[in-house]
Order: structure tokens, then C-alpha cells, then sequence
């Protein structure tokens, strides 16, 4: 019985820890999946540093994508990803983005940009063991079109 109670002590000490957001430490590289009117696959691989200690995943979500204020669709993430323990770490995130009516036609527009800002909200599931918390996401960077483009990638 004793051994029971710091069980549930532990438990409830562990699951009120917080956790600290993965921070993003650089962008590595785009491969491109399937691509039709209605939906987008691709993968990307970030650069990721975890400061918790403790392996963290991040569950599989969904966010909103606009691209300078026209919404494009829903990004959605098929896998969930871990994250080893105070550790930065390259992750390959496939993700497959559910497209607007127009998006396709906008999306080839923003290729002969210089720059767009992307935009990405929504809440992010993260938890470790079955202990999970949502996150609410609001991302937003200025890139250039260019590094998206898959004919100029080296393999």
C-alpha cells in the first residue's frame, strides 16, 4: 500500500511538471509527396531542440496555413513525433495539407515572389507516456518561395 501511494505521488508530481515548448532551431530540407487539386503531401526535416528532460512527443494535429493573409488549407501532421530528452535533433515531420478552393492557383502566384510570410495556428498536442497537454500554436515567418522549390534540391 505504501509503495502504492508514491506511486500516485510521483504521478501526480510529474504530470503537474510543465513542459517547455521544442524549440526550432533551423529549417533542413523539403521532399515532396503527392499533389493533386484537393491535397498536398510532402515532408519536411527541422532542426528541433527539445530543453525538457524527458522524451517528448508530439501528437499527430492539425493547424490552419495562410500564406500573407489568404488562408491556403489545413495542414495536418500523419505521425507522431518524438523528441529525444535536451537534445537537438533533426526530425522528418510528413505532413499532408488539405487545400482551400483557389489555394493551388495562389500557391503557384507566391513561386515568383521574393518573400511570403507563412502563418500557422492552431494547438498542438505534446505529452510524455499518456500524459498530454495541448499547446496553442502561432507561428509566423517570412521565407523565400525558392528554397520550396524541389527542382533545385541536391540529393
Amino acid at each position: 500500500m505504501k509503495i502504492l501511494s508514491y506511486f500516485i505521488i510521483f504521478i501526480f508530481v510529474t504530470s503537474c511538471a510543465p513542459f517547455e515548448l521544442p524549440e526550432f532551431i533551423g529549417y533542413e530540407g523539403f521532399k515532396m509527396g503527392k499533389m493533386d487539386a484537393k491535397q498536398v503531401s510532402f515532408s519536411l526535416s527541422v532542426k528541433l531542440k527539445n530543453p525538457n528532460s524527458y522524451t517528448l512527443k508530439v501528437k499527430k494535429t492539425s493547424l490552419n496555413l495562410s500564406v500573407d493573409d489568404g488562408k491556403i488549407g489545413i495542414l495536418a501532421l500523419e505521425k507522431t513525433i518524438k523528441l529525444p530528452r535536451k537534445k537537438e535533433t533533426i526530425v522528418e515531420i510528413p505532413m499532408n495539407l488539405s487545400l482551400e478552393k483557389g489555394a493551388l492557383m495562389r500557391m503557384l502566384t507566391f513561386s515568383m515572389q521574393d518573400s511570403i510570410r507563412l502563418n500557422l495556428e492552431g494547438d498542438v498536442r505534446g505529452g510524455v507516456l499518456f500524459f498530454t497537454k495541448k499547446f496553442p500554436l502561432s507561428f509566423s515567418k517570412s521565407i523565400s518561395p525558392k528554397v520550396l522549390n524541389t527542382f533545385n534540391q541536391k540529393d
